[in-house]
């Protein structure tokens, strides 16, 4: 009897002592987003908890999110643990899901990942999702829109993943996003998973994709992945689907078509078989079409990609693509406006010459008569009057002869055949 107390005290001792911190969540009931520190409404609590009981249901991984108050704990991470295995969290039989934990008493924070979720929530992409969204609207106590872009930026990562949701423990895959394309319809235009560009770089280039983007009303984006992963480099098909689906589910491009381009490039460590490739949305595909966008690779993008592997010049083959972009723009403008002019100028004038050279033939009708039959009448004409008239005269002169005064012939002048006077001195 004594022994069936001891262990129950035993038992009851390590529950406590496992359930020591989440116990505050007693009153939350296990919820997705849970608060025991009270810093969210409970109008709030229920609509976050509905949008992440959507997103377990749709993308089979659980994202939860937990606030504590408790000034005792020092170890965020394993309580993280804690929580998230006491009560219960995660999707499917391997636990599928990403835990947040937010502790108010120190304003620390923990995050840990389960089952498919840690093939999605990577730590590269946890730190820049916390780093550069989550925590300055935590540093301003701006709660709810923390948890709210925690939810949107985690359901953002699963819908580019959907398709390739496990269906079994086995079927799982790995994939990274950088943390700039986490913001649907940011400002951000230059894309390196890798880490290749300095941040310097990225500003810089970022910068005129941004100025070439709104000027031309067409997103111009470069993609640096690391490896893309195997299912997708199989076929070009393959990989146009890759980066279709990564564009659409991040809503880039400008305009209500979307209008944009991105140029991937996968600099991993596999020679011989890097990926590039140029893909267009909306107008730009009228725009860039097959030969175009063939031209601009092989001439100009291509020859430096290669390049780049020798030289870690990765950064010149951005700039030189975005301002091939901008070259293709003016040539068509140029091209477009010659057209244009074509069509207002040298058209008419082309149009006026024909005109005036089918008039003028026209007028070339009368020929050289051989007959008066044209003009006599039908039945002849009759005389009625007879006048001579005398137009011209002819005089016949002889000249008469006469004996000259001097028969030696002297100088003198005479006039020439010209009717010039011709003189000159000797």
């Amino acid at each position: 009897m004594k022994i069936k107390k001891i262990i129950m005290l035993i038992a009851l001792i390590m529950l406590l002592a496992i359930v020591a911190t989440p116990a505050v969540l007693a009153s939350e009931d296990y919820y997705s987003v849970s608060d025991a520190a009270s810093v969210l409404t409970q109008e709030q609590k229920d609509e976050l908890n509905k949008r992440a009981d959507a997103i377990t249901e749709n993308y089979k991984c659980e994202v939860v999110a937990v606030i504590i108050d408790d000034p005792e704990e020092d170890d965020t991470i394993k309580c993280a643990k804690e929580i998230y295995e006491y009560c219960g969290y995660g999707y499917g039989s391997d636990k599928s899901g990403v835990i947040l934990l937010l502790n108010m008493a120190d304003y620390n924070y923990a995050w840990c990942t389960y089952g498919y979720g840690q093939t999605v929530f990577t730590e590269f992409v946890m730190d820049a999702m916390l780093n550069e969204h989550i925590l300055p609207l935590l540093e301003e106590d701006n709660f709810y829109e923390a948890f709210s872009t925690y939810l949107d930026m985690s359901e953002s990562f699963l819908i580019l993943r959907k398709d390739d949701a496990p269906s079994s423990d086995d079927d799982l895959f790995s994939y990274v996003v950088d943390k700039t394309t986490l913001a649907p319809r940011g400002n951000n235009y230059i894309i390196d998973e890798t880490g290749t560009l300095t941040g310097a770089q990225i500003e810089n280039l970022n910068i005129k994709a941004a100025a070439l983007s709104e000027k031309r009303e067409c997103g111009v984006y470069v993609w640096i992945v690391d490896l893309v992963p195997e299912k997708y480099a199989r076929t070009v098909d393959d990989l146009e689907g890759y980066v279709d689906a990564f564009y659409e589910r991040y809503d880039l491009g400008w305009g209500d078509d979307n209008n944009g381009m991105v140029l991937l490039l996968e600099i991993g460590d596999i020679p011989g078989e890097r990926d590039y490739l140029l893909n267009t949305h909306g107008s730009c595909t009228t725009f860039f079409n097959n030969d175009r966008r063939e031209k601009l690779l092989d001439d100009k993008i291509v020859p430096l990609f290669r390049e780049a592997f020798s030289n870690g010049n990765f950064y010149k083959v951005a700039d030189v693509f975005l301002d091939q972009i901008e070259n293709e723009y003016v040539t068509n403008f140029i091209v477009t406006l010659g057209l244009k002019l074509a069509a207002v100028i040298l058209l008419p004038m082309l149009i006026a010459l024909i005109v005036c050279s089918s008039w003028k033939a026209q007028m070339k009708t009368a020929k050289i008569a051989r007959t008066a039959d044209n003009y006599i009448p039908e039945g002849g004409f009759k005389l009625t009057g007879k006048t001579d008239m005398f137009l011209y005269r002819t005089t016949m002169r002889t000249k008469i002869e006469r004996e000259s005064s001097s028969s030696s012939g002297g100088g003198g002048s005479r006039s020439s055949s010209s009717g010039r006077s011709s003189g000159g001195k000797v």
